[in-house]
């Protein structure tokens, strides 16, 4: 938990009439709660690698801390010279980062915010679901823009996010079904798309916790695990960031900014024989036993 505090302090305006949104800060609360124990699996699943007695197999580096890993998974072990590259996923509902994003549907420009926060084998999903939003961004920028005062809601273009919201704007946004939307669920449900993701940096092992050990598209190494199938959802959600008080002209008006979140989550509901988290399998999946 040690970051929260600075996650917090970026986000505070500097105004004493500013409320953090609770469902903002429980984000980032799971995030780092799940990514410490996605950590602690991959360094369980080192130590039963560096542990088992399998001639030629070695562990690699210690897994270190992130999401966006930059090498070859998150384990990069070797079997007899050959890369044995591993995903480690903490269970079979594992979360794969969450940050927020920045649209301009008129540039069809998308940015993650965090990117260090995404598994980078997540990111192509997060925008593959960020291209479908243009259409609802357009209807929402377009009903705000007639909501009072139109001053505050004067055209900014079509890009999310669209700027500080006279709270009542919000409200009516949120009434005219306009923010349900924007708040979309798009399930990528190809194994052979998820795969490839994986494959493009070497990877074709990933490790479930509770599941096991799976290969992802092909199996270099002839291990005998089953192969990999799953999906990955990508969630949105258009939220307020908090809210403050508003000189224009001569009156005070309640705005409320917003964030449009977006989080990652791995599904399957698939089971190999072999975990590496576990020596003895370990040992029997290399023929040691």
């Amino acid at each position: 938990m040690s970051n929260l505090n600075h996650y917090v302090r970026q986000l505070r305006p500097r105004t004493e009439s500013y409320t953090p949104h609770v469902d903002r800060i429980q984000d980032l609360l799971i995030n780092e709660t799940v990514g410490a124990r996605g950590l602690a699996y991959e360094r369980d699943v080192h130590a039963a690698l560096k542990a088992a007695k399998v001639p030629g197999l070695f562990a690699g580096e210690k897994p270190g801390a992130g999401y966006s890993n930059q090498g070859a998974g998150d384990i990069e072990a070797t079997y007899n010279g050959k890369p044995f590259n591993i995903e480690v996923k903490l269970d079979k509902n594992a979360q794969m980062g969450g940050t927020s994003i920045r649209i301009d549907a008129d540039a069809d420009t998308y940015v993650l915010v965090k990117p260090d926060a995404v598994d980078e084998d997540a990111v192509p999903f997060f925008m593959a679901t960020a291209k479908k939003q243009k259409a609802a961004i357009k209807e929402y920028i377009n009903f705000i823009r007639k909501q009072e005062p139109i001053e505050l809601h004067k055209d900014k273009g079509y890009a999310i996010p669209f700027g500080s919201v006279a709270k009542s704007a919000w409200v009516a946004a949120q009434k005219a079904g306009l923010l349900a939307k924007l708040n979309d669920v798009v399930n990528f449900d190809n194994t052979k798309t998820i795969a490839k993701a994986y494959n493009k940096k070497g990877v074709y092992y990933i490790e479930i916790g509770k599941s096991g050990l799976f290969y992802l598209g092909s199996n270099p190494l002839k291990l005998n695990v089953p192969e990999f199938i799953g999906s990955v959802n990508i969630e949105f959600r258009l939220r307020p960031s908090g809210s403050k008080n508003r000189k224009l002209g001569d009156e005070t008006i309640r705005v409320v900014g917003a964030t449009y979140s977006c989080i990652g989550r791995f599904k399957t509901k698939i089971k190999s024989p072999y975990s590496l988290s576990k020596i003895e399998d370990i040992e029997t999946l290399f023929g040691v036993k």
